[in-house]
């Protein structure tokens, strides 16, 4: 089959969608399928090598700003729209996103959800331009449904199965501004309604999302995200030394904070006096401010030798970094539509604890390697965490466990055979 993935990059840190989109496609290459990945906004950050040839960037961040903030930009020649999606310029911007207003956040938003409809229709004409000259695919995927508005033209135009991924879209937009919120949603409601289905990654995710965009559940099929299980090669033994590690971009909504609190409690009650707290994750420019607040508490309770950062690793560092930890926690504040640091921290070995809120116990309950705990608090995390800590030997079984599990269930050598078979054959797509 010849597919497609719209992805939307994140130009400088790594991004769990991007990945998992690419990890899926090469499998799905392996397979014997023709997979091409077409980035939107900004470039893709990846810790593997790229799934397939380089393509330019659609819906170019830098060129939809001007775009909806200036009509003259709605009209300028290709060369100049091709500038200005240079990658070197778009990870540039991508540093300073953190400067964009709330105000003009909600309004590119809806003039992204507006698609042919809106400021963005030259962007929208550049995505099917480029699928008539490079040939029609059989299917095509969008990586989240907020590109839905791009997507139900595709449908349309190309007469192809569209799909969208749901990858958490609710929590930006309910971040927005109220007056834009209500409207983002409707837009957003109509437009997947055009599609052919979403996928979600999980069944909690799967039923809050039918409901937010008044779906019928029957619209919304499951399949798992997945990483490929290369070089996740679990030790058979406990670490030498206690480590309890985090795995996600380094920003208060994913709690880093909150894990940092349960880490100086334990310290506090002298059981674990060798344990250490070890960071990684994405950081943008945005998040250093905090960032330095946890670096300041750790220092300020002399834990500085017992603890380290390391921001923006890559996957061979990330895989040392995950094989070496005794536990595992991202104790997000907000219910996680699934959790691919779950999944390869488990994937490495490692049992993880995680609050009890979105797809967290589904998965904790589907690999059985964590506990899941409530409520959401350093005190909660911390008497989670304590007897975990506490026995090496049965905190390895839990991870091997999960290890096992991964391997059978979340792992893209297993799905991107049943994305073809589960998802695209039973709607008539598939060979």
């Amino acid at each position: 089959m010849k597919l497609a993935f719209l992805t939307p990059g994140t130009g400088n840190y790594y991004c769990g969608v991007c990945m998992r989109d690419n990890s899926l496609a090469r499998h799905l290459m392996a397979c014997g399928h023709e997979v091409t990945m077409l980035p939107t906004y900004l470039p893709h950050f990846l810790d593997e090598k790229p799934a397939s040839a380089d393509q330019p960037i659609f819906f170019g961040g830098i060129n939809v700003y001007l775009q909806h903030k200036f009509a003259l930009f709605r009209r300028t020649p290709g060369w100049l729209d091709k500038a200005f999606d240079n990658k070197w310029l778009l990870r540039k911007a991508a540093a300073r996103s953190g400067m964009t207003s709330s105000k003009d956040l909600g309004e590119i938003t809806i003039s992204t959800f507006r698609g042919e409809d809106g400021p963005l229709v030259k962007e929208v004409r550049k995505v099917l331009d480029w699928f008539k000259s490079h040939g029609k695919p059989d299917a095509v995927f969008l990586s989240t449904i907020m590109l839905s508005g791009i997507g139900k033209v595709i449908r349309r135009e190309l007469n192809v199965p569209v799909y969208g991924f749901l990858q958490g879209e609710d929590a930006f937009l309910d971040s927005l501004l109220p007056e834009y919120r209500n409207e983002a949603w409707d837009l957003l409601s109509s437009d997947v309604a055009k599609l052919d289905g979403c996928i979600a990654p999980s069944r909690y995710f799967g039923e809050f999302m039918s409901n937010r965009l008044g779906l019928d559940a029957s619209r919304v099929l499951h399949h798992p995200n997945g990483i490929s299980m290369d070089g996740f090669i679990p030790l058979e033994k406990p670490p030498a030394q206690l480590k309890l590690g985090y795995l996600a971009r380094l920003c208060p909504l994913k709690g880093l904070d909150i894990l940092v609190d349960a880490f100086l409690l334990l310290k506090d009650t002298a059981k674990f006096p060798d344990l250490r707290l070890e960071i990684a994750g994405g950081m943008t420019e945005e998040d250093e401010p905090f960032v330095a607040e946890q670096r300041k508490k750790l220092t300020q309770a002399g834990l500085e030798g017992h603890s380290s950062i390391h921001p923006n690793v890559g996957r061979d560092q990330k895989l040392s970094f995950l094989r070496s930890l005794s536990v595992f926690s991202v104790p997000a504040r907000y219910p996680e539509a699934f959790g691919l640091y779950v999944v390869e921290a488990l994937a490495a070995g490692v049992p993880v604890v995680l609050p009890e809120s979105g797809a967290f116990p589904e998965l904790v309950e589907q690999t059985r390697g964590g506990r899941i705990y409530r409520p959401n608090g350093p005190n909660e995390l911390a008497e989670a965490l304590e007897p975990i800590l506490g026995d090496p030997q049965n905190a390895k079984e839990l991870g091997l466990i999960g290890h096992k599990s991964v391997s059978h269930d979340f792992s893209n050598e297993q799905l991107a055979n049943r994305l073809v078979d589960n998802i695209l054959a039973p709607l008539g797509t598939g060979a």
